[in-house]
């Protein structure tokens, strides 16, 4: 919320509950223009989403998934500060690219090249490019936005390439090291 606050609404397989509060302070995350952003995914391979934290300073921190709330968080990556809102270099996204069943980092940038930094436990290595051509993806506002998801159920991470102009929805399959050609999934 703008107040700073996370709360957590349990999925209870129809619904989510009520909501537990598990963190506050984090007003000035939420648009990414103030203070940074804030990510939730799995980057500790416990099957539980933990809270990544990253600031306009660049850095990017994992804040550990305890069960019921956020631990203080551990530094694992700089130089990230002009990814924040997606407007200059680029975009970041987290996803489980690899299928170890921990996060990964994928760097969006606006040359349109998508690489991904794969998780070593406590930092992101050096990234390999996985595709292009995606420069008009990156905001959302020109041709569409991607999303990262794991489609096929391989546990490995997918692409979604959502295209504003006719509203289609396409699955680019993880093929280990690159995106296939794609299938489209729906039209909204």
């Amino acid at each position: 919320g703008t107040d700073g606050n996370i709360a957590v609404r349990t999925n209870m397989g129809t619904y989510f509950n009520g909501g537990t509060h598990w963190s506050a302070g984090w007003g000035r995350f939420v648009t990414g223009t103030d203070m940074g952003r804030l990510y939730f995914a799995d980057i500790t391979g416990d099957g539980k989403a933990d809270l990544l934290v990253h600031g306009t300073d660049g850095n990017i921190a994992v804040r550990t998934n305890m069960g019921t709330y956020f631990n203080g968080g551990t530094h694992w990556s700089a130089g990230w500060g002009r990814f924040v809102t997606g407007t200059d270099m680029g975009r970041l996204y987290f996803a489980d690219i690899t299928g170890d069943g921990k996060a990964d980092l994928l760097v969006h940038g606006t040359d349109g090249k998508v690489s991904v930094r794969k998780n070593m436990g406590t930092y992101f290595d050096g990234g390999t490019h996985w595709s292009a051509g995606w420069g008009r993806f990156v905001t959302g506002a020109d041709m569409g936005r991607l999303r990262f998801g794991d489609a096929t159920g391989d546990g490995k991470a997918d692409m979604f390439v959502h295209t504003i102009a006719d509203g289609k929805v396409a699955v680019r399959k993880n093929m280990g090291t690159y995106f296939d050609g794609g299938t489209v999934m729906i039209t909204l």
